[in-house]
């Protein structure tokens, strides 16, 4: 079959601000009709994040929206992050934990109308960074591909963090996840970011499910076809499960590569 026509997903541009400003919207709209639906037992249910129920993570997607509406409040999380730094945790770690300790005293539906309250601000928050801000470099603590910029953070990985997470709230709670228009988009900046890292063989990577596409990963001619549910693989990816089946027309040695292959969310 002939690649010509397949796009290389390392040639796919970065999400720019004014898309993801917009696809923000779309997924925080999602986000929250999942937390309206949810009733009282759902709230102390575990989610794939195992250190987290379902209170702790909507109450870190609260904080991480609430960061891009208030500046105060973004420097001073990271000013205590910096200090789980020093203690030698994650940087993304020590980050949520501020966000989940602010909100730990209140009750569930305080939690749902902050953030309601704050996912109403964050696309535009985000959009309004400056220019010159945004191509400040993260530094190497933050776990970013080198060479990552803030408007990375700022356009995509915090578009990633929503959409991950409500499939994990789904998974929680069986409460229906609404399609949004930024899947697509998500799924395809996952991919471009898997290619970047990627050292092996070409392949062909055909997505089904609730985002499909197909890309070329790895320079040069595919070696092999693999097909695999979108959600499935974004979940092996960001390392929470590995529930892939990965068909692979060709190099089956192709399969192993990407179970171990990792991108952050």
């Amino acid at each position: 079959m002939s690649t010509a026509s397949i796009p290389r997903a390392a040639q796919l541009p970065q999400t720019d601000p004014d898309t993801a400003r917009d696809l923000a919207v779309a997924e925080y709209d999602a986000l929250l009709a999942m937390v309206d639906a949810f009733e009282a037992p759902h709230w102390d249910l575990p989610t794939d994040c195992t250190e987290w129920r379902v209170r702790e993570m909507v109450a870190h997607l609260a904080g991480a929206a609430e960061e891009a509406c208030r500046l105060r409040v973004l420097l001073r999380h990271q000013a205590a992050a910096l200090n789980g730094v020093r203690r030698r945790e994650a940087m993304a770690d020590a980050l949520c934990a501020v966000q989940i300790a602010d909100r730990a005293g209140l009750s569930d539906a305080e939690l749902a109308a902050d953030l309601r309250r704050w996912a109403a601000g964050a696309p535009d928050g985000r959009r309004r960074q400056p220019a010159l801000l945004r191509r400040l470099p993260m530094p190497p603590f933050a776990g970013l591909r080198p060479g990552s910029t803030l408007a990375y953070v700022l356009d995509v990985i915090y578009l990633r963090d929503v959409w991950l997470h409500r499939v994990d709230l789904q998974r929680a709670t069986v409460v229906e996840m609404p399609s949004s228009r930024a899947e697509g988009e998500v799924v395809a900046q996952v991919v471009r970011d898997l290619d970047l890292e990627w050292t092996g063989p070409a392949f062909t990577l055909e997505l089904t499910g609730r985002a499909p596409g197909r890309w070329v990963v790895g320079a040069g001619e595919p070696v092999a076809v693999v097909v695999e549910d979108a959600v499935a693989l974004m979940r092996l990816l960001s390392g929470r499960s590995d529930e892939c089946v990965l068909v692979t027309d060709g190099d089956a040695a192709l399969a192993d590569r990407l179970r171990a292959a990792r991108v952050v969310f």
